[in-house]
Order: C-alpha cells, then structure tokens, then sequence
C-alpha cells in the first residue's frame, strides 16, 4: 500500500460513522466495528456480532416484562384478604409511567363495620299528679352537659299501677324518681335499698340495674345541701310541718344539722305517731302537736321546714318575730310563693324553694343513674348543678331569679 491510501480510508471511515449514526446505528456500535477493522475482522463479522448483542438484550427486556405483568395479574385475581395484612400506614402512591396501560377494575372493599351506638337510655318522673313536676327539665338539663343521649319524661302512675309499670319495663330503661304517694308503696318492690331509705320508710330514686330493682333516698341530702347553700350550716331547735314521706326526710335532715330538738305539727296525730320511733334512734327530742300550735313556744325555732302540698292551708300561724328571726324551707314550689312564703316575705323573713331542694336531690340521682352511686361526683360537676340551676330558675342561693 503506498503513502496516500492511509488517509483516503480514514476519510472514508468518518463519512461511514456519519452515515451509519444517520441510520440509527449508535457511536459504541462504530467504535465496534472500527476495532474489528483495525484488528483485521471483517465487517459482516462486527455487524453480526452486533446483532446477537442487541438480540440478547431485547430478549433479555421481554423476559423482565413478562414476569412483571403474570405478578400483577396474579394480584389481581387473588388480592390478599385485608384481614391479614399486618398494620401499618398505607403506602404512598406510585407515579404512573406515561404509557402505561389502563389498570384492571378494582374489587370493592368491604365496607367495615361501625362500632355499635350506646343505647338511649330512658328514665321518667312517676306520681300522680306529675304535670307540675320540674325534674323533667333538670334531668334534660344534666345529660345535656354530660353528652348522654338520654330521654327523661314526666308519667302519671297512681299507687296501684306501679307493679305493673315497673315490671313492664325494658333493658333500655335505667331508672325512675318517684313523687307522693309512691315514695313507700314502691318499698316491697325494691331488691335492695340504701341507708337513708331504709331509715326514713320511702325510697325517691330506683336503679334498674340488670335484675335488680335499688332504692334510694336523695331527699334527705337534697334538704341539707340547699340549706347550706343558703347559709344555715347548724341549728339547734327546728319546726317541721307535715307528717308524710318528706316530713321523715327533713327530720334525719334536721338531725344531719346537729339539731337537738323537733316539733312536729300535723292534722292527725295518731297517724303521725310512727315519727316517735325514728326521732328516737336519730338521737332527737320530738313532740308531735296539732298545726293549731305551732307557735306556742317562747323558744324561737332556727329553721321551719313545711312539707304540706304548696297550695294547702294550714292552721299553723307565726307571729311576726318569729317569721323575722327564722328561716321558712317549704318544699314546695308551685305556685312560688305559697301562702306560708308569702307570710315570711311579708314582714322581710327569708325563704328558700322547694327548687333548691329538688336541684340538690337531683344531682345525686344523676350520680345514681350514672355510676350506680350517689356519693360518686359526676365530671365536671360544678358544670353540671350550675346548668340545672339555670335551668330551673334559681341563683346559687336556692333564690327564684326574678324575685
């Protein structure tokens, strides 16, 4: 080969790479055959050997594709039970490539099922006559701020229909307050009773709890919170009015006080009689008298405590002294003021409702149809008896607000 051949075939070289890339064909592929002329291959060999490169690597690809697209499929036919994945946060989603083809219908979940709603509980008022009564609003008024979705009615049930109303009674059904004249006569119908009832022979508050039927009494309590709410912490000597259920109530009451000594004035004095025994074991000196002489004693009573229906009249009279210098509790509150309240406030007397007491017995059957206990306090519970004030209409006094 003589000196000009050399650069001719370089010449001829770089026009071929330039044709070849034109083609398709890539620089490594060139740089490939370049190497097998120089090393003295022929050019079908290279290009050949190319081939079989590229061959492998297409088949190579093929077979990475397959092998993918039998995983999804076998996930998707037979997608693994969600009850056996192990927990954890879900996984983030994939970027789907540009081109890739359209996913398979997913299989709709099954929906999981809801934890079951507690059941409303229901709860009522039984007397008769029990239009009047207030609790309905109270008791409203403390599941509310509790966030207990509890019904509470009134109902009308006489002395004889009350087996049959609470034997008739269903699983969703947690307890009753009971007015007059049901206070004893539901005493053989009760499974257990606490201390108070048993001790003043009348229950105000029934538990439904499973099989057993509980009895409660919340009105003793009830007197002595409103009355220290009111500023009488002690007494010594004390009138009570009356000789039913609530007259036993306000004596262990008055007991509960320190109280030394009751008068207890009443129409009937022989049906009366049964007070002696409890005085008794209180611990007290009692006198029963005729409402005609409720005021004949030299020695002023701290505290009046009348138990007598909020319309009923009385023979029982107070002078004017008396009415100044004692405090007048009367139990009832409709109509406010009754005809004994308004003779206190006539000459300036201090007065407390009935409504306090109804708010502070109140709150502890609330504790007994929450937790089953009446000395448990309820959360938040100064919340709580301010919304049943509100409620009801009185300031923290056991004051009617308006007055």
């Amino acid at each position: 080969m003589d000196k000009t051949s050399k650069p001719t075939r370089d010449v001829d070289m770089t026009e071929a790479a330039e044709g070849v890339e034109a083609e398709g064909v890539t620089a490594e592929e060139l740089a490939v055959e370049k190497l097998a002329v120089e090393n003295g291959v022929s050019e079908a060999s290279a290009e050949a050997a190319i081939a079989a490169l590229v061959d492998e690597e297409r088949q190579r690809e093929a077979e990475e594709a397959a092998v993918a697209e039998a995983v999804e499929a076998a996930d998707r036919e037979d997608p693994e039970p969600e009850s056996e994945r192990e927990p954890g946060p879900e996984p983030e989603p994939e970027s789907e490539p540009a081109a890739a083809p359209a996913p398979a219908p997913a299989k709709p979940k099954a929906s999981k099922p809801r934890a079951a709603k507690a059941p409303i509980r229901r709860l009522a008022v039984l007397g008769s006559p029990i239009g009047h009564s207030r609790s309905p609003e109270l008791h409203r008024a403390a599941y509310s701020a509790l966030g207990l979705d509890w019904s509470y009615e009134a109902v009308d049930v006489t002395e004889d229909a009350l087996p049959g109303f609470i034997a008739g009674l269903g699983q969703e059904w947690r307890g009753l307050s009971l007015t007059m004249p049901l206070k004893k006569a539901v005493l053989p119908l009760l499974s257990d009773t606490d201390r108070i009832a048993e001790q003043t022979g009348g229950a105000n508050t029934v538990l439904l709890d499973g099989e057993d039927v509980r009895g409660f009494n919340t009105d003793v309590a009830g007197i002595v919170h409103a009355l220290r709410a009111a500023g009488l912490e002690q007494v010594r000597y004390v009138h009570i009015l009356g000789g039913g259920a609530t007259a036993a109530s306000a004596l262990v009451a008055a007991a509960e006080l320190g109280a030394e000594r009751v008068d207890v004035h009443v129409r009937d004095l022989a049906r009366s009689s049964w007070m002696e025994q409890l005085a008794n074991d209180l611990g007290l000196r009692i006198r029963i008298r005729p409402f005609s002489q409720a005021d004949r004693s030299l020695d002023v009573p701290e505290l009046v405590i009348s138990t007598v229906p909020g319309g009923a009249l009385t023979e029982a009279l107070y002078t004017d002294s008396t009415r100044r210098r004692s405090l007048l509790f009367d139990v009832a509150y409709e109509p406010w003021p009754t005809p004994l309240a308004a003779q206190w406030e006539s000459v300036g007397g201090r007065t407390v409702s009935g409504l306090a007491m109804l708010v502070h017995q109140a709150l502890l059957q609330v504790r007994v149809f929450v937790s089953g206990d009446p000395l448990e306090p309820l959360p938040n519970e100064p919340d709580i008896l301010a919304a049943m004030r509100e409620a009801v209409g009185i300031d923290e006094r056991g004051a009617q607000l308006g007055d």
